[in-house]
């Protein structure tokens, strides 16, 4: 159950941990977006091969050879799971590219439900002039093999691997400076963490977002991999495609997401 406290900013969300808003500011294997939330961080199911045993080749395809993954002494990394992300063509937005479309967990997901589907080891970063996703300069790998112009809506899902206990911020920007229809770009996109049924998203920006200030938030979590969700909606074919989201661990205080997500500390369902 989501309780609101008093305090500014602060929102407790079940046995997930806490969500501290900063002042800056698909069906994946059932559809609910992973297994445990808050695990203890084992790595996953399975553990990496001795190194001198390894294979030749790369038997997930997720662009990593068998042999670099079993000798990286990450157990996340393993030579039979995709480390990426699955990315799923979801509905056309029509009329607008409000996050009014995207309310909660449920609403989003029950936009994903198409075949259009595949396992992406890059392609959640852009910023482009092109409204077609398979167009090179969404850098999706591997790439589309077709796709329809103009509006368009794409989730990545999977799971995020997060190596130290403490508090994770997560910031993500679509080039909007504000929630109306023209500063919110006229687009959505959000991030999920450790979320399912009947949660909301924990960040957004564009137009409708709860705040031009919603675009930057913290959790504080164990350490351990956790269901993980990036929603692109776009509906404005006049304003370039943008997406970026940048994360940071920053132990018991705040900290200014940075880094940009890799692909080794992701994995698809």
């Amino acid at each position: 159950m989501v309780k609101h406290a008093l305090l500014v900013g602060w929102l407790t969300l079940g046995s997930a941990g806490c969500q501290l808003f900063g002042t800056h500011a698909i069906p994946p294997d059932g559809g609910d977006g992973g297994g445990d939330s808050g695990a203890a961080g084992d790595g996953g199911p399975d553990a990496a091969p001795d190194a001198a045993a390894c294979q030749p080749g790369d038997r997930d395809g997720d662009g990593v050879t068998d042999c670099a993954e079993a000798a990286d002494g990450d157990p996340f990394t393993d030579p039979v799971v995709f480390n990426g992300l699955l990315a799923v063509i979801g509905d056309r937005p029509e009329v607008t590219g409000s996050c009014s479309n995207l309310t909660d967990y449920d609403e989003m997901n029950g936009h994903f439900q198409g075949a259009t589907r595949m396992n992406v080891r890059a392609g959640w970063e852009f910023d482009t002039d092109a409204d077609a996703y398979n167009d090179p300069s969404y850098g999706f790998s591997p790439n589309w093999g077709s796709a329809p112009s103009e509006r368009f809506s794409v989730r990545f899902t999977g799971r995020v691997n997060l190596r130290q206990g403490g508090m994770h911020c997560f910031s993500i920007d679509i080039g909007a400076t504000g929630t109306g229809i023209v500063s919110g770009k006229n687009m959505c996109a959000q991030v999920y963490v450790s979320s399912s049924s009947g949660m909301r998203r924990l960040i957004e920006s564009g137009y409708q977002a709860e705040s031009a200030t919603a675009n930057v938030a913290c959790l504080m979590l164990p350490a351990g991999d956790y269901p993980f969700d990036i929603v692109f909606w776009y509906f404005n074919i006049f304003e370039r495609a943008k997406l970026a989201v940048r994360w940071c661990a920053g132990g018991s205080s705040m900290c200014t997401p940075s880094q940009p997500l890799t692909t080794a500390m992701l994995r698809a369902p």
